[in-house]
């Protein structure tokens, strides 16, 4: 199956999460006024006992589109904010969970994102994992996370093609 891949904005994104694009944050003057606080959202708390706030940095190698995809993640229990800090555009792919938690297909969607932006996953999304383009990858990750192997499931799907308008054919 082919996926076209699309300029992401705020309403088609929205089923997925929420974008995270600072220029369109209203700033607040902190640090005695020599910086500029962009606050994105407040993450839902993750009801696990357990569970913590991860903070991680992830570093990705560029890759070429078009592109073959046959994985996508999910964290069913916690939101997850992805933020690019390297200048770098990136791809991913998401997909609505159906009723009974496995990727609707029908749901799939590929998204460019424009360097400095990122998203923040709503919980239980189905998504690829992060594809960077161009040059190498830096990016803020943060969940909430116990340990263990729940915190992230991977399903297996039928291979997709993500490409830009006119590589179909490629």
């Amino acid at each position: 199956m082919a996926l076209e891949l699309q300029l992401v904005n705020e309403e088609l994104f929205r089923p997925y999460g929420a974008l995270v694009q600072p220029a369109t944050l209203h700033p607040l003057r902190v640090n005695a006024g020599t910086a500029l606080r962009h606050d994105v959202t407040s993450f839902d708390r993750d009801q696990r006992s357990s569970s913590r706030l991860i903070a991680s940095v992830f570093e990705t190698q560029p890759q070429a589109l078009p592109l073959s995809i046959d994985l996508l993640e999910r964290h069913p229990y916690s939101q997850q904010a992805i933020i690019e800090m390297s200048g770098a555009d990136f791809v991913l792919a998401v997909c609505l969970p159906d009723g009974n938690g496995d990727p609707e297909l029908g749901s799939l969607r590929a998204f460019l994102f424009p360097r400095g932006s990122g998203v923040i996953y709503h919980r239980g999304v189905w998504h690829t994992p992060i594809i960077g383009t161009g040059k190498t990858g830096r990016f803020f990750v943060q969940s909430w996370q116990d340990g263990t192997a729940s915190d992230c499931l991977e399903t297996a799907i039928a291979r997709h093609l993500i490409y830009l308008s006119g590589q179909a054919g490629m």
